[in-house]
């Protein structure tokens, strides 16, 4: 690994990254706050500064972008990033641990809060939170590539190393106009849904907040209810449609915009999307009805609650934490499933559920025929041998991180809801859970070494396990060379 190449483009990418800090400076010189106006000052020049320091002589026209070196610029950038955007919540009060569980959260579109009192914190600080997870929903390094002629070269490795799922679906030949294509369309979303829960009447100050991070997939909330805090069945609707869209792939929805909507409807993972969507809020509203809530509540709680945790966004429009436990069992199902692949969504994918479930049927049918060749098949295309193993070994060791990670907060003082939910939320980057961390609550009364645990968490949650696992390899660091040829 050329340490040199992966310094230049990490520095590059943190340099203009400083200049995402002059919004948020805005809105709170805007509000008169000038205390939080110097946190984000601070975090954009540490940002230009460390990028800078970064940045190293590289001749471009003479070297291509390993994998292995792919996986440490989208890492390291991701770490860094979240470490220069914890600068404003340090400056607002913050601890340093929890000022960084805060910025990691935020940047990878989790939406775990420490915060407890909003009333302490500016808007300048509250709109930090939201455009944090709006970058972190598509992905830093996406959005990068998109508007940095240098960052073309070895664009490819770095555009699928950061792309959630183990599906290409690269909308061009050209990854800086596949890039392009999609932050065009997310930029869309977010404007359409803006546009939108304005007419429904929420200000324009929430509204952007709130378009950004269900997009995004995120879940921050600048109301301290989150959604229920608004008590508009309205608001409700226009958020529970886009977060199915923030859920589904994006590529495939700029296809069918472009009047190719079998791309999209005819997709094997967005059928299954479709269909998880209709059986879980079925069963929600029917044990919500159970429990005595009014039927047409019932439909939209379950729908809302149903998209908000399979799309990875946790939002409430409800505390689902005191809800009866068949209702929380279906929750909980949902979020070891996620979204699709190529969407804004967090957790495993559909699509590797799709493939694990084939795959076993099919192990089941070789007990009966052991001769026969029966191969995995996705869209009508035979699942080649090494994604088939890539999916395998990814449930196993995201099965393995969470149980390390629960274990590790039950025993620092949680209950084992709590160590469980909370393991889920940070690696699935769904964010509430239930008991100590569920929806009308927060983390900040768990230990300060479970913030840790949970900080890693959502990094190693954001980045698929496997690109972490991969960097702690032996041979990757006996590799380093400083000279970038």
């Amino acid at each position: 690994m050329r340490l040199a190449i992966v310094l230049h483009l990490t520095g590059t990418i943190l340099r203009v990254f400083g200049a995402a800090f002059l919004a948020p400076l805005l809105v709170a010189l805007y509000y008169g706050e000038t205390s939080d106006a110097i946190g984000f000052v601070g975090a954009g020049l540490l940002a230009a500064v460390a990028g800078q320091a970064m940045r190293r002589r590289v001749d471009q026209r003479e070297w291509v972008l390993r994998r292995v070196e792919g996986m440490a610029v989208v890492a390291g950038t991701w770490l860094l990033v979240a470490v220069i955007g914890s600068v404003p919540y340090a400056v607002a009060g913050l601890g340093t641990v929890d000022a960084l569980f805060e910025s990691m959260s935020g940047i990878t579109a989790t939406g775990a809060t420490i915060f407890t009192d909003f009333g302490m914190f500016g808007r300048g600080l509250l709109f930090w939170r939201s455009l944090s997870q709006w970058l972190g929903g598509m992905g830093v390094i996406t959005l990068f590539i998109a508007v940095l002629p240098r960052l073309a070269i070895g664009g490819r490795q770095l555009f699928f190393t950061e792309a959630p799922g183990p599906t290409d679906d690269g909308l061009t030949p050209q990854v800086r106009k596949t890039a392009g294509l999609l932050w065009r369309l997310y930029a869309g979303l977010t404007l359409a849904e803006f546009v939108a829960l304005m007419l429904a009447g929420m200000s324009a100050y929430d509204a952007i907040c709130h378009a950004m991070t269900t997009i995004a997939a995120g879940g921050f909330s600048p109301n301290p209810e989150s959604i229920m805090g608004y008590q508009s069945a309205a608001i409700e609707w226009i958020i529970c449609g886009f977060m199915f869209l923030a859920g589904a792939n994006f590529a495939l929805q700029y296809r069918a915009l472009r009047g190719r909507p079998r791309a999209l409807f005819g997709d094997d993972e967005f059928r299954v999307y479709a269909g998880i969507v209709l059986v879980a809020a079925v069963a929600l509203t029917g044990f919500l009805v159970q429990a005595g809530a009014a039927t047409v509540d019932a439909v939209r709680a379950g729908l809302f609650q149903t998209l908000s945790i399979l799309t990875t966004t946790g939002y409430a429009s409800e505390d689902f934490g005191l809800w009866n436990d068949q209702a929380r069992l279906v929750l909980l199902v949902l979020m070891f499933i996620g979204g699709c692949a190529g969407s804004a969504a967090g957790g495993p994918k559909v699509v590797r559920q799709v493939l694990i479930a084939r795959y076993t049927l099919l192990e089941l049918k070789k007990t009966l025929h052991p001769r026969a060749v029966l191969p995995v098949k996705l869209g009508g295309k035979v699942v080649p041998d090494d994604v088939m193993r890539a999916v395998l070994v990814f449930f196993l060791f995201y099965l393995l991180a969470f149980a390390v990670c629960a274990g590790l907060v039950v025993a620092l003082g949680a209950d084992i809801v709590t160590g469980i939910t909370a393991a889920t939320g940070a690696l699935g980057n769904i964010g509430p859970g239930f008991n100590q961390v569920g929806p009308m609550a927060s983390y900040a009364d768990l230990h300060p070494v479970s913030k840790i645990v949970l900080t890693m968490a959502m990094w190693v949650g954001r980045l698929e396990v496997l690109t972490v696992l991969a960097l702690l390899r032996p041979e990757v660091w006996q590799s380093v060379t400083v000279r970038a040829d």
